[in-house]
């Protein structure tokens, strides 16, 4: 049975009455609204459906925005006070439901008072953006000048780097250990073939930085290149590239057996093949045979396989895992272990490791293939 117009009237008028008195409370919803009116949520939404075709929510939603029109014609106050007034706890939904409800936003309602502080808020609005605007130009301005830098100077990082040898088989962390060297006041020094070594001075001793790749003596004689491992065993001197690959020459040097280390003619002519003296005075600087390994080795797990414990390269001296080859001719360690002949005694070589820092010497045989590291005479 469908109740008579004026009680309906009476109803609505009831339910707005109790929105107004909690009208800021931006918490007073469907289930306080339910609770002054004495009525069930399911009641009350079905009641109001029927006499207005409203849901409860909208109809609270409706009921704010109607004052808050009245507010805005005839107090003087802005939106976002009105907003807050009402009940919405964010001016800018307040805006939205505004203007969806009326067609048109609250700073446009026909209030003298109101326009003049809209158009107030409006100007300082438009001075902060333009302050803000400002604030990114200068940012972008500043940002720009930085990357500039920052691409000059890689520029000139890359000129100087590829300009620092002219040896292509040097990688590009040796040559940059090059510049760093020549600013200590060390050179560089070329082998017969042309090859261009950096030095690395070490306490009191100057030492290449990379491992021997001469395939001559220093007056010019030729090495026997030996890849057959029947040849390679024999009582001569001989040299090769690790698994017979030129390719990792210009990585890991050359492997020479203990015989052209013997000669006095192998390294450039003012320096020497590292001799066991030589190895003990590096050893002693580095802080002894147990934690010496970890400031000889390059860092990366390029050169070594992980875990390449304790490397550091504070030395500049950069060993790399060049492995070996044995006098039966089979090639191993590659990456794992770095050795060098240190004469004068046949068949001693000092080797380091990836897993530790340790730093041994070891006697092996003479026809075995090692790395060699030259020392700059005194």
């Amino acid at each position: 049975m469908i109740e008579p117009a004026g009680k309906d009237q009476i109803f609505i008028r009831k339910l707005s009455d109790i929105i107004l008195q909690h009208l800021s409370d931006e918490n007073f919803g469907v289930k306080e609204l339910a609770n002054e009116s004495g009525m069930s949520q399911y009641v009350l939404s079905q009641r109001l459906y029927s006499i207005t075709g409203k849901t409860i929510n909208q109809f609270i939603r409706e009921t704010r925005l109607n004052k808050a029109m009245e507010m805005l014609q005839n107090e003087e106050v802005t939106a976002s006070e009105v907003a807050y007034k009402v009940g919405f706890s964010s001016p800018t939904y307040f805006n939205t439901c505004f203007h969806e409800f009326f067609g048109y936003p609250p700073g446009k309602v026909k209030n003298p008072v109101f326009g003049i502080n809209e158009e107030i808020n409006s100007v300082q609005v438009t001075a902060k953006q333009e302050k803000k605007r400002s604030v990114w130009r200068t940012l972008m301005i500043f940002s720009s000048g930085i990357l500039s830098v920052i691409i000059l100077l890689y520029l000139v990082f890359n000129f100087f780097i590829k300009n620092s040898t002219s040896d292509p088989g040097v990688s590009l962390k040796n040559r940059w250990n090059s510049l760093i060297n020549k600013e200590k006041g060390n050179n560089t020094v070329k082998d017969i073939d042309g090859n261009v070594y950096h030095t690395v001075t070490i306490g009191t001793q100057i030492w290449m930085a990379e491992d021997l790749r001469t395939t001559k003596y220093n007056d010019g004689a030729l090495i026997p290149y030996v890849t057959d491992n029947k040849e390679w065993n024999s009582h001569t001197a001989a040299y090769c590239y690790y698994d017979n690959d030129k390719r990792n020459k210009s990585k890991y040097g050359i492997l020479y057996n203990w015989f052209p280390t013997a000669t006095g003619r192998l390294c450039p002519i003012g320096w020497h093949v590292s001799t066991s003296n030589d190895w003990e005075t590096l050893i002693d600087y580095c802080g002894g045979w147990e934690k010496a390994g970890g400031k000889l080795k390059e860092t990366d797990t390029i050169y070594w396989k992980a875990p390449n414990v304790g490397a550091t390269n504070e030395t500049g001296f950069t060993a790399l895992g060049a492995g070996g080859r044995s006098h039966n001719g089979t090639f191993s360690n590659l990456r794992i272990s770095s050795t060098w002949w240190c004469p004068p005694r046949c068949g001693d070589i000092i080797t380091l490791s990836n897993d530790r820092t340790w730093v041994y010497v070891i006697e092996s045989y003479a026809e075995e293939g090692y790395c060699v590291r030259c020392v700059k005479d005194k």
